[in-house]
């Protein structure tokens, strides 16, 4: 801040235990004394950012994270209950911060950017984030504190709207109210239009296929969409406030994708079951209490089920009944086991179970002889079972952030692979059985102890090379 404004005063809650001096501004550190250079030395970073580096959590990774998330959902349910006092929406802060070992904030180095501010704005901000960091310090105590840095944006910003164009598109009321030639029309991309009822418009097109309804205010698909527009394939009510209650959807053999992520759901609606010929199904960012697999089931085209986000922390042993799904997305939830029966879905080609709390991967999984992807980044899990080795047809294998020392000898058997990756463990020999692979592209190994701090001089250059002069890229 500029001349007076450069300490962070607590107004009326007069934060105990938190220096007026401790959450500043970057640019003011030079005039306020303090050295990011000493802090640095002080406190160990969380993660390596060079190789060989030390770290607080480098074997704990996935602890860190899950509280990190936890605390973001904490920052933002407070920025939302202040929002009053933002003095402007979309404002980006990047953040310096050095925790002391019981998890208190020694310093915390903000800087603003994203839209201009005021002396006051800025003190004002200074003000919140104070206040934030009073009330939160870190939940995780260290041997000697740590130091992290972050990026966020405060309050919403009005996005712009994506508006679809082509040949048959139509996006916006008054075109769709005006045009003399509907039955030209194959598409209505009606999204983020503030909707918050169906517009009796859309049923004037006689071969309407696709009707996006995304990102409205929507509280209700009501039975007529199905009922009355009998050529309409595709339909997205992506982000709106549809509840249980109010997803009414007839007997139909036209809706081949149906998209109801980012509502009020907490189960999959039974009478998505009415659409018989359904081959895709996105139910990610609802708040799903399970997975109710006999209507799932009643679909005997399903191919594509989105799970993403939605709050899953067990799957139900019948999954093994979903034997014509082909992608199965379940990024994002909170399972900490598979149940054996997965490998049941004998047509499985992509298995997406990134960013949970697994530990392990059941050896049933290589009976998905189909399987080409597999994406399990972002988990706890140390080793694969020897099992694996049958997955003759797995093109890409993404195992980066969870806790391997080692390679699995079992990976050298995976003839198809394609791209791997072990990037972010605890790997600390070079995995040779990559080099019997001659299909490998890409391989991921950064942010590993193995090469210490230049892998082109450590013991492991010669294999590097050796899988370069099979065209095969190695990130390090």
């Amino acid at each position: 801040m500029k001349n007076g404004l450069l300490f962070v005063l607590f107004g009326l809650l007069a934060l105990p235990g938190l220096a007026q001096d401790r959450i500043v501004l970057l640019r003011d550190t030079t005039r306020l004394h303090l050295s990011v250079a000493e802090l640095n030395k002080k406190y160990p970073p969380a993660f390596p950012q060079k190789a060989g580096e030390k770290a607080v959590f480098e074997r704990h990774g996935k602890m860190f994270m899950d509280t990190l998330h936890a605390g973001q959902q904490q920052f933002f349910t407070f920025i939302e209950r202040n929002k009053k006092r933002l003095p402007k929406p979309g404002i980006m802060i990047q953040t310096q911060e050095f925790i002391r070992p019981d998890g208190s904030y020694d310093r915390v180095f903000c800087d603003f950017s994203g839209t201009d501010l005021t002396d006051q704005q800025e003190f004002q901000l200074l003000q919140l984030m104070a206040e934030w960091y009073g009330q939160h310090p870190f939940p995780i105590k260290t041997p000697a504190g740590f130091r992290w840095g972050g990026m966020t944006i405060l309050g919403n910003v009005q996005q712009k709207r994506t508006v679809r164009k082509g040949t048959g598109v139509i996006s916006t009321l008054e075109a769709a109210e005006q045009t003399t030639r509907p039955d030209t029309v194959t598409m209505l991309a009606f999204n983020q239009l503030d909707l918050t009822n169906i517009p009796e418009v859309i049923y004037r097109f006689p071969k309407l296929e696709e009707l996006d309804l995304s990102k409205n205010g929507l509280h209700e698909l009501p039975a007529r969409l199905t009922a009355d527009i009998p050529t309409l394939k595709r339909l997205s009510v992506l982000y709106n406030s549809i509840p249980n209650d109010s997803v009414f959807i007839t007997r139909n053999k036209h809706l081949v994708s149906l998209n109801l992520q980012g509502n009020r759901l907490t189960r999959i609606p039974p009478s998505v079951r009415q659409n018989r010929r359904l081959e895709s199904l996105w139910m990610g960012n609802n708040k799903l209490a399970g997975i109710d697999v006999k209507t799932l089931k009643r679909m005997r085209r399903l191919t594509d089920l989105n799970l993403y986000s939605a709050g899953l922390t067990q799957l139900p042993k019948t999954i093994g009944r979903l034997k014509r799904v082909k992608v199965l997305d379940l990024y994002y939830n909170k399972l900490t086991e598979l149940p054996s029966q997965l490998g049941r879905m004998k047509r499985l080609e992509q298995l997406a179970v990134a960013h949970n709390d697994l530990h392990a991967l059941p050896p049933s999984l290589a009976h998905l002889r189909r399987l080409q992807v597999l994406f399990a980044h972002h988990n706890r899990i140390s080793q694969l079972p020897n099992e694996f080795g049958r997955l003759q047809r797995l093109r890409v294998l993404d195992l980066g952030f969870n806790w391997f020392n080692v390679v699995p000898g079992t990976v050298g058997s995976l003839s198809a692979l394609e791209e791997v990756g072990f990037n972010n463990n605890n790997l600390r020999e070079f995995p040779t059985a990559l080099i019997l692979l001659r299909n490998l592209k890409k391989v991921y190994l950064g942010s590993n102890p193995l090469f210490g701090d230049e892998a082109m001089s450590s013991p492991y250059a010669s294999q590097i090379r050796q899988l370069e002069a099979n065209n095969t890229q190695v990130t390090y």
